[in-house]
């Protein structure tokens, strides 16, 4: 179910779905295998209950909506793991490697964290942003530069995007353009891991690091601590950081959606997963003082606005 909705969200059909305009005869309308698989899948669809035929037109049903409420998670899940998932026999047997042999699909995973983001973790952020004074802001990891854009235009400042995905950046470039704001909004393609190589850092005073934080933590507490050390030397004294991340399933938590799935594809990337505390004295420990905390609509979702105070 998840790749057969995954799909069509990555085909442009969910929305036709989701709105009830699906018809019978739009998909005539389609070449005959196209339109023999897209049937197939309707049908399959209506079986598992996520889609019920009204007229001439297929619409989701209560069950299929609040499946696709969380759609960012299965675009993530199925289009930016879905090849390394499917290898995982290769991972456990110890004959393949996690990224050297069967890497993610940046576009993919890109694509739909920011539909996650748009609707479980945007609005929550940008009220966290109000009443905070910033002129650049950078984005460590940020994908289609969606939320930077969003910043930008919001609070009036400059940005910098960065990001190690060709695809992403190829989105990024133009989510800048047809934004209208390539006169003060720029993406470049590098690794947000090396502080060094990253332009403006000391002339910025918000920092945004959606999603990346663990990917520093998968070399351990210790390489964290010290990039967030090196972070807060490069920018200026009271600068912002506003970190979005995906706590574990707690303990005894009942059926947690998506949680589990989130913590084990970071599992097979060799990474690990911080609750809120943890977070909190890791940020310490590098030279932040956390202001505020607040959990997100997003699945296990965690937002953290932090100060830098050394």
């Amino acid at each position: 179910m998840s790749s057969v909705l995954a799909a069509f969200e990555m085909a442009d059909l969910l929305p036709d779905l989701e709105n009830g305009t699906l018809t019978r005869a739009a998909i005539k309308g389609r070449g005959r295998d196209e339109a023999a698989l897209l049937g197939a899948s309707l049908r399959y669809l209506t079986q598992r209950g996520l889609v019920e035929e009204s007229g001439d037109a297929f619409a989701l049903t209560a069950y299929g909506r609040d499946v696709c409420q969380d759609k960012g998670y299965l675009v993530w899940l199925v289009g930016g793991y879905g090849e390394p998932l499917r290898r995982m026999d290769a991972f456990l047997s110890g004959d393949k490697r996690y990224g050297a042999d069967y890497p993610r699909d940046g576009r993919w995973v890109a694509d739909g964290a920011a539909m996650l983001g748009r609707k479980d973790v945007v609005p929550h952020a940008l009220r966290l942003l109000d009443g905070v004074e910033f002129g650049h802001a950078l984005d460590l990891g940020c994908g289609n530069a969606k939320f930077l854009l969003t910043v930008c235009s919001r609070f009036g400042a400059s940005g910098t995007g960065v990001d190690i995905s060709p695809e992403a950046c190829a989105e990024a470039d133009k989510a800048v353009r047809e934004a209208g704001l390539a006169d003060r909004v720029r993406v470049v393609r590098g690794d947000a891991g090396d502080l060094s190589a990253i332009p403006s850092l000391g002339d910025t005073q918000l920092v945004i690091t959606f999603f990346l934080l663990h990917e520093i933590l998968a070399q351990g507490r210790d390489a964290l601590v010290a990039y967030l050390s090196d972070l807060a030397g490069r920018l200026p004294e009271g600068a912002r950081l506003l970190i979005a991340e995906v706590q574990p399933p707690a303990a005894g938590e009942d059926r947690p959606r998506f949680t589990p799935e989130f913590t084990l594809v970071h599992a097979l990337m060799r990474q690990t997963l911080l609750d809120s505390k943890g977070w909190s004295e890791a940020l310490a420990d590098g030279g932040f003082t956390v202001r505020e905390v607040l959990e997100d609509d997003m699945p296990g979702g965690i937002l953290i606005l932090a100060e830098r105070t050394r």
